[in-house]
C-alpha cells in the first residue's frame, strides 16, 4: 500500500493547513486535516479534523514539531472535529506532550465528544492531559 500523500498549502489568512488523504488505489477512505494558527501572544492552535490513526498520526506529530520549532509558549490542540482516535493517535498525543514538556510549552487539549474522550478515559491517559471542552477555558 502506498503511504498517504501530505499536502502543504498555506492559506492567506495565516493559517497553515496540511491534509492527508487516501492514497490512490487504497481501500482506505479517510482524510485528516491539521490546521495551525499562531497568535502574537505565543499561543499556537492546532485543529485536527478527521480520523487520527496509524496512517494520519505522523502528520499531527510533524505539524506540532514544526510549530514548536518556530517557537511558542502555549499549544492548544483542538480535537473536537476528530471522529476516531486510535492507539496510534493516542501515541501521537503522548509524543506531543513529551515534546511540549521538553520545550517547556504549556499543552492543552480541547475535546468534547466520546470519540476522543472515551479512548483517553479507558486508557487512563485522561489524567496525563489537561483537557477542556471549550478553548476559552484552556488558560
Amino acid at each position: 500500500m502506498t503511504p498517504p500523500k501530505a499536502e502543504h498549502p498555506a492559506a492567506a489568512s495565516g493559517v497553515e493547513v496540511r491534509t492527508v488523504a487516501e492514497s490512490a488505489g487504497s481501500p482506505v477512505q479517510e482524510t485528516l486535516t491539521v490546521a495551525t494558527q499562531r497568535e502574537a501572544s505565543g499561543l499556537t492552535t492546532v485543529r485536527v479534523d478527521g480520523e487520527l490513526d496509524m496512517l494520519t498520526a505522523p502528520t499531527l506529530i510533524s505539524v506540532v514539531d514544526d510549530e514548536l520549532d518556530r517557537g511558542c509558549n502555549r499549544l492548544l490542540v483542538d480535537l473536537r472535529p476528530v471522529r476516531f482516535l486510535g492507539s496510534s493517535g493516542l501515541t501521537a498525543l503522548i509524543a506531543v506532550a513529551r515534546r511540549c514538556e521538553t520545550d517547556q510549552v504549556q499543552l492543552r487539549l480541547v475535546a468534547d465528544g466520546p470519540s476522543v474522550l472515551r479512548p483517553l478515559e479507558i486508557t487512563g491517559l485522561s489524567a496525563a492531559f489537561v483537557t477542556v471542552s471549550d478553548p476559552l477555558d484552556a488558560w
